[in-house]
């Protein structure tokens, strides 16, 4: 029974109307569908950017759903409120791109606050450290030294050109060697 109301419905759709619902059914569906995978972590795997991955991902499958899905409802919105079909077509593509525009601000938003990790150990030059480990004097061993980084407290082995340098003292890191090394100066 049901199913024939819905057929009787849609027969008694204009052509223009029918493209629309359609457009509108069909984008939404896929829409659930992919905010579902995205709540179970799914969809990380299926984004495919077609742009590069470089600019703010207008042209990727999750914005043009988002914009035919806003297309669609658009054109149906502006139809049951009489435009034209004419005027209903700019109303469902100006619909579609703002939805595309926002979903793709919102996106390069929320990339911006993802952090890689990684901490660039040059920024540690010329920090001030503690020295946790006795730091051997004239480069004859590794000792290990605590320094903010980035915000954050790191530990790095240190060596030094002076004399032996004792655990709790005060270093300035001069310089960064290989393996992430810091060579430190005692601050007197």
């Amino acid at each position: 029974m049901l199913l024939m109301s819905i057929s009787g419905w849609w027969e008694a759709l204009g052509s223009t109307e029918q493209i629309y619902w359609g457009i509108a059914i069909i984008s939404s569906a896929i829409f659930c569908v992919q905010l579902i995978l995205s709540f179970s972590g799914v969809d990380a795997e299926l984004e495919a950017d077609l742009d590069g991955g470089d600019g703010l991902g207008l042209i990727s499958f999750r914005s043009l759903i988002a914009f035919s899905t806003f297309f669609g409802w658009g054109g149906v919105a502006a139809l049951i409120e009489g435009f034209t079909p004419a005027k209903a077509l700019m109303i469902a593509f100006l619909c579609g791109f703002i939805a595309m525009m926002a979903l793709a601000y919102m996106l390069a938003r929320l990339f911006k606050m993802q952090e890689s990790g990684t901490v660039d150990v040059f920024s540690a030059i010329s920090k001030e450290a503690d020295v946790y480990l006795a730091i051997p004097k004239g480069r004859g061993g590794k000792g290990k030294i605590h320094v903010n980084v980035e915000d954050k407290l790191m530990e790095f082995d240190a060596v030094s050109d002076g004399s032996l340098i004792n655990t709790g003292a005060k270093v300035r890191v001069t310089d960064v060697l290989n393996d992430n090394v810091m060579l430190v100066t005692a601050i007197n």
